[in-house]
């Protein structure tokens, strides 16, 4: 009996095991439905953690909600690049792969020494504390669910436009266009030679980056410049080989176009491992690279238009909305088609404004008016708005396009700008920049420029939000009229304050209207329209002259807050500037350039000689010759005469002196009566209590920041390796002494230490963002302005330019971005975006280049610098 007993309860423990196990086994396969699946990183190794900022510079729109059961698990992390992989204890494959053969993370190839340190060789350090700004960028691991990969297929649409209201291309013969380039002058021999010895070095540099794609990453998005490998941020498609396709033409090599072109055959459009498509990044670099490879080929690929119409019948299903403006982050798969959704409440100006070139030449090519009926909705709607946002005239850097304004919201009325504003408002001089307050010690201003920087965005920019595996997909609509009334383009909801700018988040946008207008041969005036009064506006309110020491007249862009006033009190609305230098900003000279030829602008040609020269200033000041990411400047207070002033400047990086030294004596005060109250205490023989105010890690000066008139020296207590930065580590109020007069870190001593320790060239106050990404806007900028002005002067420019930029980034694989370019030995971030093929060497080559190679007047250039076909009058 007792031994019956005790098999039943053998038995009893032995199903109860293996049932555990088997929940526990289940509970572990963490891959959710493939329609549903975050895009899976093929590319990186399993312990690198990627970082999804790059691009373009601007940041997605935020999700405005997401439906409960795809919220993250908690403790999910802000950023994409810091999702960790489940550990699973085995090596999975991935759960979803491109249809071509793609090599295992374990194919990849071998890491490759490179001429300097990368942190993109460590074990992550970099991505844990340095970022890198763009949008699109999305990596992470699953395990594989043993289901098979979904693919897209058409599906009708829920909010057709009738054939009949299609917006369709405007017809007739187009108009004679003022001629762009310059009439130029032959050139010597000695010239000739001179320049092909330069054009064939960058044809050398383009050629050992694309045999490093090749060679590492072909068929993937994009290289490992120094440890070898791959990345798959933009859908895993190709966007390097799609991106440098037309370089490869204009560089005559075609045996390389060929076999690229062969490769592009391959790509599957239909599927992906990411379940959102980056609308913006993809119709730029995907659509506009085989448009642009069509193009400038001569029609002969028939294949690359093939390849476009497929890819923009997936695209196109992003405009199904209620008042047709995208999704612009859009989910692909059948499940999320067959449901109705609208376009976002937080959606990034750039994205939405930057799709009409693209979607205009692929209309033209296949005389379907559906792809420019897409584009001319959104036109039509940034016209209504133009004139009816916080700063007329602009855009704000987000905008509400869900043409849904939510039933009881208040109206949002607009007061007038501040009249004495529009008094002041001289071209080149805007207001006064009411300054953030920074700390008032050296140290602790470090630590606050260090966050500053290692976020990799402006100080007042959106932080983009990939915290998410993928964007969130949105619910379905419910019925309009249910929920809402109908709006048009608007602010974001219950905002009261917008901001407005040229950089990153809005750039495209003002760049595409005169190139829109070119590609329609000039048979719409709504693009010349638009333009001409945006770029009043910024003319009249964004544009300043930066105090440098040089005797150069330069000009940069601003950025503007424009803030409604406190609803009890009234009044007018408040501008906040920013007064900065970013390189996503340096394409506006070009695009004044071509503006002041194609429209008869008057003094505009002389804007973008001073805008481009700036970026050109920006580039020699720093060590590396290359200009960062981002920085501020001190505007002049008079645009027509800005000598340099030290003192203006130094008290600029200094502008709180008085109250941080003031605040440091007190300090002082205060521990000297603590440490006075100590000795009494002591003489009396009573104990100290135990309640004496203790003080805080920030009320003690950083060791040497503390100076006397006498000869004293003030003790200094030095912590033990494992107290540094703990309460532990501060001196108690006895040790202290007592001084007649204590005094911080006087004002020279200060700017000098701010200035060494910053690495800060003359007229710059803040670098915020010392990075360089391989970035092509300058370099774009200086090309037009040699193409449109015919002066070999920017040539030289640009040749020091490309020379301080290849020392500085090539691997021995390929090129690879930089952490900062302030320091003689910048470190490698291990990245190199699509663009550096396609647009950066591309806009070096064309400057060196016959002018008849990809002239002007024949091609528009997209924002990624592919040529697309100009029509003929």
């Amino acid at each position: 009996m007792l031994r019956l007993r005790r098999y039943r309860i053998f038995l009893i423990f032995s199903i109860i095991f293996i049932l555990a196990l088997f929940h526990f086994l289940r509970s572990r396969d963490w891959s959710p439905p493939p329609e549903r699946a975050p895009p899976v990183n093929v590319a990186a190794p399993p312990d690198s953690k990627e970082d999804p900022f790059l691009s373009h510079g601007f940041a997605p729109e935020s999700p405005v909600g997401k439906p409960k059961a795809e919220e993250e698990p908690s403790g999910a992390k802000d950023r994409v690049d810091h999702v960790e992989k489940p550990d699973l204890g085995l090596d999975s494959a991935p759960m979803m792969t491109p249809s071509k053969t793609t090599p295992t993370p374990a194919d990849s190839k071998p890491e490759k020494p490179s001429q300097k340190p990368s942190l993109g060789q460590s074990s992550g350090t970099f991505d844990e504390e340095f970022g890198i700004e763009g949008q699109g960028r999305l990596e992470v691991f699953l395990p594989d669910a043993g289901r098979p990969a979904p693919h897209w297929t058409k599906l009708p649409e829920h909010f057709p436009v009738p054939t009949g209201d299609l917006i369709r291309l405007p017809t007739g013969q187009p108009k004679a266009l003022p001629k762009l380039q310059a009439n130029f002058k032959d050139e010597s021999s000695t010239e000739k030679i001179q320049r092909t010895q330069k054009l064939s070095t960058i044809k050398e540099s383009f050629v050992h980056a694309w045999n490093g794609y090749k060679q590492s990453a072909m068929g993937h998005d994009e290289v490992r410049p120094v440890t070898g490998g791959y990345r798959d941020p933009f859908a895993g498609w190709g966007a390097t080989l799609v991106d440098a396709l037309d370089t490869l033409w204009i560089m005559d090599l075609k045996d390389e176009f060929s076999a690229a072109v062969d490769e592009v055959k391959k790509i599957d459009f239909t599927t992906s491992f990411r379940k959102d498509i980056p609308l913006f990044e993809t119709v730029i670099r995907y659509l506009g690279g085989l448009l642009g490879a069509y193009d400038i080929s001569g029609h002969k690929y028939r294949e690359l238009l093939d390849k476009a119409v497929e890819l923009a019948e997936i695209l196109i299903g992003a405009f199904d909305t209620p008042n047709r403006m995208p999704v612009t982050y859009y989910n692909w798969a059948p499940d999320y088609v067959s449901q109705p959704h609208r376009a976002g409440t937080r959606v990034v100006l750039a994205e939405l404004g930057s799709l009409s070139v693209e979607f205009t030449r692929l209309a033209q090519l296949t005389k379907e008016d559906k792809y420019y009926d897409a584009i001319a909705r959104i036109t039509n709607e940034l016209e209504k708005m133009q004139n009816n946002t916080r700063l007329p005239g602009m855009w704000p850097l987000q905008l509400d396009a869900s043409g849904c304004k939510k039933k009881g919201r208040p109206v949002n009325r607009l007061p007038p700008l501040k009249k004495e504003r529009e008094k002041e408002a001289v071209p080149g001089v805007p207001t006064p920049h009411v300054p953030h307050h920074p700390p008032t010690d050296i140290n602790s201003y470090k630590s606050y420029l260090k966050r500053d920087e290692l976020s990799g965005l402006a100080i007042d920019a959106q932080p983009a939000n990939y915290g998410e595996a993928t964007q969130p997909t949105p619910a379905p609509t419910p019925p309009l009229e249910a929920i809402c009334e109908e709006q048009g383009l608007a602010s974001p909801p219950y905002s009261t304050m917008d901001r407005f700018g040229l950089g990153g988040q809005s750039d495209s946008t003002y760049e595409y209207l005169p190139k829109e207008y070119m590609l329609l041969g000039g048979l719409n005036d709504q693009y010349r329209t638009l333009y001409e009064t945006a770029m009043d506006t910024v003319r009249k309110y964004l544009l300043f002259r930066p105090m440098i020491k040089e005797d150069r007249d330069v000009r940069f862009a601003a950025t503007v807050a424009v803030s409604d006033p406190d609803p009890e009190e009234g009044g007018e609305r408040s501008l906040d500037y920013q007064y900065e230098g970013t390189h996503l900003t340096c394409f506006a000279g070009g695009m004044f350039a071509v503006g002041a030829k194609l429209f008869g602008l008057d003094g505009d040609m002389d804007i973008a000689a001073k805008l481009t020269e700036g970026c050109v200033w920006a580039y020699e000041s720093t060590k590396t010759g290359i200009m960062p990411e981002h920085f501020e400047v001190l505007p002049c207070e008079d645009v027509n005469s800005c000598e340099w002033n030290e003192t203006r400047y130094r008290d600029a990086l200094d502008p709180y002196a008085g109250s941080r030294i003031q605040q440091t004596e007190a300090l002082y005060q205060r521990q000297g009566q603590l440490a006075q109250g100590n000795k009494e205490l002591k003489a009396s023989n009573k104990s100290v209590p135990s309640t004496l105010p203790s003080l805080s890690k920030r009320d003690i000066p950083p060791a040497g920041q503390l100076h006397e008139h006498n000869d004293q020296t003030p003790t200094k207590t030095t912590p033990k390796p494992e107290d540094r930065g703990s309460i532990k580590s501060i001196p108690s109020p006895s040790s202290i002494p007592l001084h007649p007069k204590p005094l911080a870190l006087s004002h020279d001593e200060y700017v000098d230490s701010r200035i060494k320790e910053e690495r800060l060239p003359p007229g710059f106050t803040k670098i915020s963002s010392r990075k360089y990404i391989l970035r092509p806007e300058a370099i774009e900028s200086v090309f037009i302005m040699f193409r449109l002005t015919g002066d070999n002067y920017w040539r030289e420019k640009g040749w020091e330019m490309f020379e301080a930029i290849s020392k500085a980034t090539r691997t021995e694989l390929a090129n690879s971005a930089i952490l900062d370019v302030t320091s003689a030995t910048p470190l490698f971030s291990n990245e190199m975006e699509s663009f550096w093929l396609a647009e950066t060497l591309k806009y070096f080559y064309l400057l060196f280049s016959d002018p008849s190679v990809v002239s002007l007047d024949e091609y528009v250039l997209n924002t990624e610098a592919h040529p697309l076909k100009r029509p003929s009058s």
